[in-house]
């Protein structure tokens, strides 16, 4: 529960907790009462008093039992019984409301007014009627003396040229007789001299002239309205009316100039607002009959004793916003008059006319005035400014069925561009209603709260209060968070709550999920912290005097020395530079690796295309030395049985390099045998023509290098030992040598097959295997390396000779072959 703190009290938002989510079980509310201190201490006004976008009205039935309140969308009301503390019913309708008026002293009779030029009635049992008006109905009120209800309109416009011609703008109040059934004869206006924008500046005649809000007195039979020429026009329900349009009581008796009274006050800002700032916006009686407020588009609230012309005191909101309600307070003797971003509650009576503030001679009211603030201090005096968490659109002081009106209710009900309906608690207007007069019990607990709070304010640590939300519980993942962990199937399922771009997932759940899918991240944590920690004891140690300005980047060190290089320059870019590597909230970019630059990503190779070249050439460079032992390994001859080196036909003796570089060998030999054509004069110039001969014998034995590197060395087989179909099938067999190869082997005798058959049997656990690869098919190519078969013909041959060698079957050895160090020795 937030509490505001004032010089007069405080006043207590009871709706300033955070809304529980609708997709909460009540077993998961348990559990968040338990462990959730602002959850378990919130103070729940209604059950469900809120609507599923926004607000726009709120009424109490005369008889203090029930509580409408219309919003949207989509458009509907709800009913709440306050003595049940919940919601009694709820109707969808056909357009926004505009207005709600009770006919009857509970929920039975309702009238409503919507945004499509309707009025709907409203039983027990549902929608009872509808009608429809000529115009756009901005306001209503139902008048119990004639049993009328009175709708304020948008007016009828006149045309351009019926204006030239002298016609005006008439503006219209529509009377609907309910014990009729029928529409009465409206009230008709006309309008005051005000230009009207898009006429011209020699013109003030006006084209259309609508009402804007109603109100009726509860003592007489008094109706005000309040027009957009800033002018309330008042008419008496209790003179007669005929049916004749010259009939003189359906016109006001009475014009009551409110634009005039408040020109030159408040804070009206005409290039940020539109309209006229004069233009009355509400308008409201006290229960005596005596005093009437006006609030004007322009944020100021004038207060009238009716029984003069002139205000008694203009007060100003600062905002410089319309006023969109005003409401009398008897029991404490203010006013609370209300703009979209604040209730303000000030003095309508004062003590004495000394206390009332500055005379104003220009308007012949009292100014605004600071002094003696509180209930019962000076005229307009403030006792608190009520402020919400979202604009208001419309208030009310909630009673109960003692004290149907509020006067001495200290509860309000507001209702604005939010979920949930703002309600507040005053204790310096009154005490809390009967239904709800909990709220006075825990005012001990309030005022410990708040007590907690000023000691936090005042820096004690001991007195904050801690609070928490039911969104702690859970944990948002997006859609790529949950392709990461592999819990695409929960989608749809109550474990995974759709909201907005991703979804909520409990806690628990999340982290025995992320434990199976990361197994080794507690390690890799711990590996991490252990590091932080010894690098902060390396820290402590005597360490080498380094430059300040250069960066120390663990992460993206390669744009970290990019940086350093162009913060030198004076130029723009090296200033966006020099700022980037100044500025800390940029040095997450160093040194955590949510932050590395992936440079085998396709969108950093699209978008850096020349760093990508710049660091292929780099590695290049830093891979020339493996380059270099790639190219001796490829200049060996591939060792492999069936295969042979195929020569390329382009490759001639005496070629073209080959025959330059003997040339310039012969021409630059300094032999003294090398003849005529060899021989050189050795002068001046020989040791300078000696070095550039063997720079230039360099360089080409580096180009000949390079060459040979990027050369392709093909192999075919030419003799495969397996099956000849196979070989044949993959392209690199011969039918014919196939056919001489079977030929031969079925003219040896079955001895020297099974003798040829055992020699190859000898190289089986030697073969190797080649996949090669066709169009549509794969085969597989075994073939014994040359390497091995001359090893094993090796040590055959060795092995024959031994035995020859050995006369009693086996080798002599000498004395070297027992391996001492030195031979033996006659000892004398």
């Amino acid at each position: 529960m937030e509490i505001q703190e004032r010089k007069s009290g405080k006043i207590y938002a009871l709706s300033s907790t955070t809304s529980v989510p609708e997709w909460l079980g009540e077993r998961a509310r348990r559990n968040l009462a338990k462990s959730d201190s602002a959850f378990r201490h919130r103070i729940t006004l209604l059950q469900d008093l809120e609507m599923p976008v926004s607000s726009n009205k709120v009424r109490q039935s005369p008889d203090g039992r029930f509580l409408i309140v219309g919003g949207t969308y989509s458009p509907r009301i709800r009913c709440y019984e306050l003595s049940e503390m919940s919601m009694k019913f709820e109707r969808y309708l056909d357009s926004e409301v505009v207005d709600i008026q009770i006919l009857s002293e509970d929920y039975g009779k309702l009238a409503i007014l919507g945004a499509d030029r309707s009025v709907s009635f409203h039983a027990p049992y549902g929608n009872h009627s509808v009608i429809r008006l000529p115009t756009f109905g901005r306001a209503m009120a139902y008048e119990k003396t004639t049993c009328d209800l009175l709708v304020v309109s948008s007016g009828k416009r006149v045309s351009p040229g019926a204006a030239a011609t002298g016609g005006q703008a008439m503006g219209e109040m529509y009377r609907f007789n309910l014990d009729e059934g029928r529409f009465s004869q409206p009230y008709n206006f006309t309008s005051a001299l005000r230009q009207k924008k898009g006429v011209d500046a020699d013109d003030t005649r006006v084209l259309q002239l609508g009402g804007s809000c109603i109100a009726v007195s509860p003592t007489h039979s008094l109706s005000a309205i309040g027009a957009e020429d800033g002018t309330v026009r008042f008419w008496d329900n209790r003179a007669p009316v005929n049916s004749s349009q010259s009939d003189v009581d359906l016109t006001p008796f009475l014009n009551l100039d409110v634009a005039s009274a408040t020109a030159g006050h408040g804070f009206f800002d005409e290039n940020s607002n539109s309209g006229f700032p004069g233009e009355v916006t509400s308008i409201c009686f006290d229960a005596s009959g005596i005093n009437m407020c006006a609030g004007t588009k322009g944020g100021n609230v004038a207060l009238y004793d009716m029984r003069s012309s002139k205000p008694l005191f203009i007060k100003e909101h600062q905002y410089g916003l319309p006023i969109h309600t005003v409401q009398f307070h008897s029991g404490s003797g203010t006013v609370l008059s209300s703009d979209p971003k604040l209730v303000k509650i000030w003095n309508a009576k004062g003590s004495a006319s000394s206390s009332r503030g500055e005379w104003n001679d220009n308007d012949g009211g009292f100014s605004d005035s600071r002094d003696d603030e509180g209930v019962g201090g000076a005229l307009g005096s403030i006792v608190a400014n009520v402020e919400g968490t979202a604009d208001f659109n419309h208030f009310m002081i909630s009673g109960d069925s003692n004290d149907p009106e509020g006067h001495n209710s200290g509860l309000l009900v507001c209702t604005g561009e939010q979920e949930k309906l703002q309600s507040f608690y005053c204790p310096v207007l009154g005490a809390a209603p009967q239904w709800c007069s909990f709220l006075d019990n825990i005012t001990e607990e309030l005022e410990e709260k708040d007590g907690a709070l000023e000691q936090s304010a005042a820096g004690d640590d001991t007195g904050a209060v801690q609070t928490e939300t039911v969104y702690e519980d859970y944990k948002f993942l997006t859609r790529a968070e949950i392709d990461t962990l592999g819990i695409q199937n929960l989608v749809g399922t109550p474990l995974l709550r759709g909201y907005m771009h991703g979804f909520f997932i409990h806690v628990g759940l999340y982290n025995r999920i992320r434990a199976v899918a990361k197994p080794f991240e507690y390690k890799e944590y711990r590996s991490q912290k252990i590091k932080e920690r010894m690098e902060e004891k390396r820290a402590s140690r005597i360490a080498p005097k380094t430059n300040p300005q250069k960066i120390n980047a663990k992460v993206n060190p390669d744009l970290a020395d990019r940086l350093q290089a162009k913060s030198g320059a004076k130029t723009k870019a090296g200033k966006a530079a020099k700022s980037l590597v100044e500025d800390d909230r940029f040095g997450g970019l160093f040194s955590n690796p949510d932050f590395e630059i992936d440079q085998e990503a396709e969108d950093f190779k699209l978008r850096n295309p020349s760093g990508v070249a710049t660091s292929k050439v780099r590695n290049d460079r830093d891979m020339d030395s493996d380059q270099e032992d790639d190219d001796n390994d490829d200049e060996g001859d591939f060792d492999a049985s069936g295969f042979t080196k195929i020569s390329n036909e382009n490759e001639k003796w005496g070629s073209e390099s080959d025959d330059d570089d003997g040339q310039n060998d012969f021409h630059d030999s300094d032999s003294d045998e090398d003849g005529f054509q060899g021989g050189k004069i050795r002068g001046e110039l020989y040791e300078n023509k000696r070095k550039s001969s063997k720079d230039k014998k360099k360089k080409d034995a580096k180009k000949k290098k390079t060459k040979k590197k990027n050369k392709n060395v093909m192999y075919e087989a030419d003799d495969y030992v397996g099956g000849g179909a196979n070989a044949i099938d993959i392209g690199i067999g011969n039918v014919s040598a196939d056919a001489s190869k079977r030929k031969k082997e079925m003219s040896l005798s079955m001895a020297e097959r099974l003798q040829l058959q055992s020699e190859e049997s000898k190289f089986v656990g030697d073969t190797k295997r080649l996949k090669v690869t066709g169009q549509g098919s794969v085969k597989e190519v075994t073939f014994i390396p040359k390497a091995t078969k001359k090893k094993l013909e090796a040590q055959e041959k060795a092995k024959q000779e031994a035995q020859k060698d050995d006369r009693v079957g086996r080798s002599r050895r000498g004395v070297k072959s027992l391996g001492f160090k030195t031979p033996f020795k006659h000892h004398q």
